[in-house]
């Protein structure tokens, strides 16, 4: 059996809305007999996030120092990230030097915004862009290793400024330990594996690259 502690974090912004939950939950037969359950816990981490979703995994995948493996990116809309802490020319050009293959599946371009973001990421050779008039998804997968360094982020937000800084999103975010593990295993599956090579989603651009070792 799973027991869950669930520990708030609020973090206030000009909504009112709060900031952080963390989920932790454990093996109930490892903890029975002991008065205070949050001691020397084997405690797994999914975090709910409620501000800066997308945000949140950027920084993840910026400021840790990871060998990623691949990146996943699913979001229908998608723009330059101008006035982000991160912008997309600055993903577009960490997954060049770092030579991260990357499979992006997001709609044809229909605006201005998005036609100069794909053109950003038709520049690079690792990345692959497929369009799907279907997706409704978000979902960010960055497969590491070791793999317990893996993480996927789910929810509402595409990968645009506006759903950083002034949308209203939610989101959670996933660490490849414990339980967690076999969730960041599916979100990958499903984005490369299932979603990636239906017939709808067109291929724009394959990976020109010559690929890395594993």
């Amino acid at each position: 059996m799973l027991i869950f502690v669930v520990r708030v974090y609020p973090v206030g912004d000009s909504k009112g809305v709060s900031g952080i939950v963390v989920i932790e939950y454990a093996d109930r037969r490892k903890i029975q007999g002991r008065q205070d359950m949050t001691i020397s816990l084997e405690v797994r981490h999914i975090r709910l996030v409620t501000e800066r979703t997308v945000d949140h995994f950027l920084r993840r995948l910026f400021l840790r120092d990871l060998f990623v493996r691949n990146l996943c990116i699913v979001s229908p809309f998608i723009n330059t990230l101008e006035g982000s802490r991160f912008t997309l020319r600055d993903l577009s050009e960490k997954i060049r030097r770092e030579c991260i293959p990357t499979y992006v599946v997001t709609r044809s371009p229909s605006e201005p915004y998005q036609e100069e973001a794909v053109a950003i990421l038709a520049e690079n050779e690792w990345i692959e862009i497929r369009f799907n008039e279907s997706v409704h998804a978000k979902v960010y997968v960055s497969s590491s290793i070791p793999e317990s360094e893996s993480f996927a982020l789910f929810g509402s937000g595409n990968l645009t400024s506006r759903s950083i800084a002034d949308n209203i999103e939610v989101g959670m975010l996933i660490v490849a330990r414990g339980q967690g593990r076999s969730l960041v295993d599916e979100l990958y599956y499903w984005a490369n594996n299932r979603l990636r090579v239906l017939e709808e989603s067109k291929i724009h651009q394959r990976i020109r690259a010559k690929r890395r070792r594993p």
